[in-house]
């Protein structure tokens, strides 16, 4: 039977995991070219939500390589971006700079980060919001966000049910599963994927209940697929913190597996992923 797991990193404090939490920046490069980056609806979605306009200001936490950032930064928005990790903040100024776009970065973490109040129209985090200490993330948003300024996380996620290569990725993760173990897995692990936000009343449960700050809870999913090759799908899986962090010969095993599944497949699968977008405005009073 496939290892269940109680709680999603959502509900963790994986604030603390500081091994799990820092680790990509050791991968920073190979993660820009292979994280899938989020749909253009999203984006329209967030800015209309918000009434954002060109100019405005958005606090982009744990902002990676700028995968998101830039997205924002594209359309005429002032973008500041938190990001712990000097390896993904450099890749993120890189791309900013080719791109010809402006980019104030903040080498620090959210709850560290000193930051004016009130002073942002939008809070974005693409798969990053759940690494914000819970209990605390929702207040540093009240206090950084404008009256009737939205707080918008995101996540991809692996659609992995019907999938028909499942079954072999299956097998291929359960002879590791003890490894697996030793610290939670995620999404791109089938047999041990978490539990998962699935709308606005989990949303709203979840961050929201008793909390005056916010209003307007919202939740929205946009679905979207991606074809990988053998290699590019192990480039994929080699930016994931469970996996980066793995015994060597542990990854090889999974590797060589996962490969040899997708080689049986025909040589390519189709992934397809849910963007979640999490909606919530800051009260006015």
């Amino acid at each position: 039977m496939p290892r269940v797991r109680p709680l999603s990193d959502f509900q963790r404090d994986v604030s603390q995991e500081h091994e799990r939490r820092l680790s990509f920046g050791s991968v920073a490069e190979q993660y820009d070219r292979h994280r899938p980056s989020y749909p253009a609806e999203m984006v329209d979605a967030v800015l209309g939500y918000a009434g954002a306009q060109p100019g405005d200001r958005i606090l982009d936490v744990g902002a990676g390589t700028g995968r998101a950032t830039l997205l924002f930064a594209a359309r005429g928005m002032r973008v500041t971006a938190i990001e712990p990790d000097p390896g993904m903040a450099a890749v993120a100024s890189k791309q900013a700079a080719t791109a010809g776009l402006t980019l104030e970065i903040l080498d620090t973490d959210f709850e560290h980060a000193t930051l004016a109040e009130h002073h942002f129209q939008v809070l974005i985090s693409g798969t990053a919001w759940h690494w914000v200490t819970p209990g605390l993330r929702n207040r540093l948003a009240a206090r950084v966000l404008s009256p009737g300024g939205a707080l918008a996380p995101f996540w991809n996620r692996p659609q992995w049910r019907e999938n028909p290569i499942r079954p072999a990725i299956d097998a291929v993760y359960r002879e590791l599963e003890e490894v697996f173990a030793a610290r939670p897995s995620g999404p791109m692990n089938p047999c041990g994927e978490p539990p998962q936000i699935r709308n606005a009343r989990e949303w709203f449960e979840l961050e929201f209940r008793g909390d005056s700050n916010f209003a307007d809870v919202d939740a929205r999913a946009y679905r979207w697929s991606q074809r990988y090759t053998g290699a590019e799908y192990l480039a994929l899986l080699g930016t994931h913190s469970d996996h980066i962090l793995l015994p060597a010969d542990a990854r090889e095993q999974l590797f060589r597996g996962v490969s040899a599944a997708i080689d049986a497949a025909g040589g390519s699968f189709e992934l397809e992923y849910e963007t979640l977008l999490c909606l919530a405005r800051r009260r006015s009073t």
